[in-house]
């Protein structure tokens, strides 16, 4: 966030990450970084490349280090000129709401789909709001849920577990459990001590019928989790979440930037 501002490209961007990953003594990336500027953002697991932020882009950067055998998984979504416009402002609220409702829902004896589940009424009811998922089609979030309106915007799960591998390896339901009438295992029951991601998103493509103002908008926020009797704990917020405090950090490295130069000449 410190270092980008418009006219970076994205292998600039991966480039500082693979730097302080090392010098702070990381072993190595925990995967291969993503870093997406404007509607790359929309593309999952898209590889850091060539394009350069333009003023008004977003920049998605799904980024971690391996420490000691162990991975972590963060992705944080901010402006490229220091400022959300209106329209990725409310979006990313949307988003950032959603993962607060899954960060409640992660506690001991929740169902590892509880946490998803709550985010996925949150981004459902600001599809709604924002007319993305229009109302005259779906008249409350029961209805865009149970028709998987959501999907083409949202179309992967709230988390994964984490560990010595950053999709780490453990059942997502129980196994020898008795089935429903679909056939379905049941939901594995959190643990105190185990550790997930949280990192719900939105990405809208350009499509008949969606706002324009949203298009090319691609936005995740995600923190790793740890379970604990009274809740969960996040271990990744060192690094700024909240729209306001991102754009401050943003902001305050553009002074300190202008000063070092105006000092230099």
């Amino acid at each position: 966030m410190a270092v980008c501002r418009p006219g970076i490209r994205e292998y600039e961007l991966e480039a500082e990450l693979l730097y302080t990953f090392r010098k702070l003594g990381a072993q190595a990336p925990a995967y291969t970084s993503i870093v997406a500027a404007g509607a790359n953002a929309c593309v999952l697991h898209y590889p850091a490349g060539n394009a350069i932020a333009q003023d008004g882009d977003l920049i998605l950067i799904d980024a971690a280090c391996e420490l000691d055998g162990y991975a972590s998984d963060i992705t944080r979504t901010f402006p490229a000129s220091g400022r959300f416009t209106p329209a990725q402002r409310e979006l990313y609220d949307i988003v950032l709401a959603a993962q607060q409702a899954a960060i409640a829902a992660t506690r001991v004896g929740a169902s590892f789909d509880d946490p998803h589940q709550a985010a996925l009424r949150v981004l459902s009811q600001g599809l709604l709001d924002t007319g993305i998922v229009p109302r005259a089609k779906f008249a409350s979030v029961d209805d865009v849920i149970a028709e998987r309106a959501y999907a083409p915007f949202y179309m992967h799960r709230t988390g994964h577990w984490l560990g010595m591998d950053v999709h780490d390896c453990g059942d997502y339901r129980e196994r020898g459990a008795p089935r429903d009438e679909a056939g379905a295992l049941p939901w594995r029951t959190l643990r105190a001590s185990m550790t997930l991601t949280i990192e719900p998103g939105l990405y809208v493509h350009p499509a008949e019928g969606v706002p324009e103002r949203y298009w090319n908008i691609g936005i995740r926020i995600e923190d790793d989790a740890i379970v604990t009797p009274a809740g969960c704990e996040l271990i990744t917020r060192g690094v700024p979440v909240a729209a306001d405090e991102i754009e401050a950090l943003m902001q305050e490295a553009r002074a300190a930037h202008r000063a070092a130069h105006q000092a230099r000449t």
